[in-house]
């Protein structure tokens, strides 16, 4: 068995949780936190896709991870951390944010279907174990996922 060393993270990366589980966003991709206002729901949107609201004069979609990763969680999220890519924007639910900081650990792809293709890790924080969300391919995900 080939054994990848760990490795260390030169950028920083924004983390946070959705639920019991700890995520992670490249930090140049985390544009902001902001507070979740009401949402306005979608008709015929997958279950993952909250709703959407507008924030300075953009319809950002928020969607829930961890209905997404299979651990659907009856919370209501009052904070959201605004992801930006050239492929577009998203708002990622929050229970709680803990910062910029540094992972280690393997950033190999957490799976080979679904989101967890476009999940990375498991990399280490000081508040425990990490999914480093890929923003790229992640918004490419939900832009065809249903």
């Amino acid at each position: 068995m080939l054994q990848i060393p760990p490795v260390a993270d030169v950028h920083g990366h924004l983390v946070f949780a959705c639920g019991s589980s700890l995520y992670a966003v490249p930090a140049d991709t985390a544009s902001e936190v902001v507070n979740l206002p009401s949402l306005t729901r979608v008709p015929g949107a997958p279950q993952h896709l909250l709703g959407v609201f507008a924030h300075r004069g953009e319809v950002l979609p928020v969607v829930d991870l961890t209905r997404l990763t299979g651990h659907p969680l009856d919370e209501a999220f009052k904070r959201a951390v605004l992801v930006r890519t050239p492929r577009g924007a998203v708002a990622l639910p929050a229970s709680r944010v803990l910062g910029v900081t540094t992972l280690e650990g393997s950033f190999e792809r957490l799976g080979d279907t679904g989101v967890h293709q476009h999940l990375r890790g498991p990399a280490r924080a000081a508040a425990g174990e990490v999914a480093i969300i890929d923003t790229q391919t992640f918004i490419e995900f939900l832009s065809t996922a249903g």
